[in-house]
């Protein structure tokens, strides 16, 4: 885990690699809102689901709102998402500009994850 709160967490947000930041930076609007968040890291999810099982559900418990996000294709967290929310990622390639223009017209944003969270949770 990157980042936890005190009990069970409101969200659970997960990435791997660079957007582990984005989320970081999402968390801080959210836990202004007093959304109580987990951010998790997952490099690798066939690492994380060798793990006993005890252990997968203590750092991704079913039942709670789940929000990845991946600059690949959004099948690579969702089955570590589940039912419990959803992924956002790409499902096209070949776009070329400066990759802050890019994060922004994808939703690699701060923003973008605050709006993404604030809809999952209703």
């Amino acid at each position: 885990m990157v980042d936890d709160c005190e009990g069970t967490p409101d969200v659970i947000l997960l990435a791997s690699g660079s957007e582990v930041a984005t989320l970081v930076e999402g968390s801080v609007k959210l836990k202004a809102d007093g959304v109580k968040v987990r951010i998790v890291s997952v490099p690798s999810d066939g690492l994380f689901t060798s793990q006993p099982k005890e252990y997968r559900q203590s750092v991704l418990p079913a039942g709670v709102a789940k929000f990845g996000l991946t600059a690949g294709l959004p099948v690579t967290l969702e089955g570590l998402v589940g039912a419990d929310g959803f992924v956002a990622g790409l499902d096209h390639f070949g776009y070329s500009a400066p990759y802050t223009v890019l994060d922004e017209k994808f939703g690699f944003t701060a923003d973008a994850v605050y709006k993404n969270v604030k809809t999952l949770l209703g």
